[in-house]
């Protein structure tokens, strides 16, 4: 290569590099244009010509590289936010400056996590304990109150995920100066939620009486380590039930002896 020749490929290759160097982002380079995108649509669907158009957000799109020389980005991402008569509006606009184009379409709404099954099942078990309590206290105003509530995650052994469907509550029974506790098992398969015998009664207000109900410390299919607590004592019972029906028992072991906190 003759020095001629070396010379004006250095002058070609710093031109190439100046013109890349001054060549604007194309999330800044496509700004107004996302900005009208979203302005036209927004004043459409709100029926507000004088609809005005703010970014709240941009971001250069990077492009993939693997054919062995740089692909420079050419696409960008808007959130722009439109507003008029009253009303407002995000949209999502993509852009690319080859084509030259913009469009503007609906914000992505990020889906909420799922509700948790004790949650769901939550209404059911103070029903069925409210009208447990009204019927053994007497009282058909006696109100319930969650006191401890907790999903029963399922053995997992199959190979396939199974997920929960049984919860159990703690409730506080009150009403006509008189309290008591269930524990409440519910079933989301069958639909289902039974209170068991209440494990103590007292007059309302009465220190004695009350008792801290300490959920599922472990668990099997349908046996319960329960911690109770109350009179500066604790004890655990190992609590088997036979299942949600309208017979439905549950028995109560000792696991260790009480001890003083």
């Amino acid at each position: 290569m003759s020095k001629t020749s070396f010379a004006f490929s250095a002058v070609s290759v710093s031109a190439l590099l100046c013109a890349c160097a001054s060549q604007p982002e194309p999330a800044e380079a496509l700004q107004p244009a996302a900005v009208r995108a979203a302005q036209q649509r927004g004043a459409s669907e709100l029926g507000c010509p004088a609809a005005t158009a703010a970014v709240l957000s941009k971001e250069t799109s990077p492009e993939p590289q693997g054919t062995g020389w740089y692909e420079y980005p050419h696409r960008a991402q808007f959130a722009v936010r439109v507003s008029g008569c009253g009303r407002n509006t995000t949209y999502s606009v993509a852009c690319d400056n080859r084509n030259k184009s913009c469009v503007a379409g609906p914000m992505a709404v990020a889906s909420a996590p799922p509700p948790d099954l004790a949650d769901t099942l939550q209404p059911g078990a103070v029903k069925v304990a409210q009208q447990q309590g009204a019927s053994e206290l007497g009282c058909p105003a006696a109100t319930a109150q969650v006191l401890r509530k907790e999903t029963i995650q399922e053995p997992q052994g199959t190979g396939w995920y199974e997920p929960p469907h049984r919860a159990v509550y703690a409730m506080d029974l009150a009403g006509c100066g008189k309290r008591t506790t269930y524990l409440v098992a519910c079933d989301d398969r069958k639909n289902a939620c039974v209170a068991g015998a209440p494990r103590r009664s007292a007059p309302q207000g009465d220190a004695r009486g009350t008792t801290d109900h300490r959920l599922v410390r472990g668990s099997t299919s349908r046996r319960h380590i329960i911690d109770v607590a109350g009179c500066s004592k604790r004890t655990s019972y190992l609590v088997a039930c036979n299942g949600l029906k309208k017979t439905a028992s549950c028995t109560a072991g000792s696991v260790q002896s009480p001890a003083r906190d």
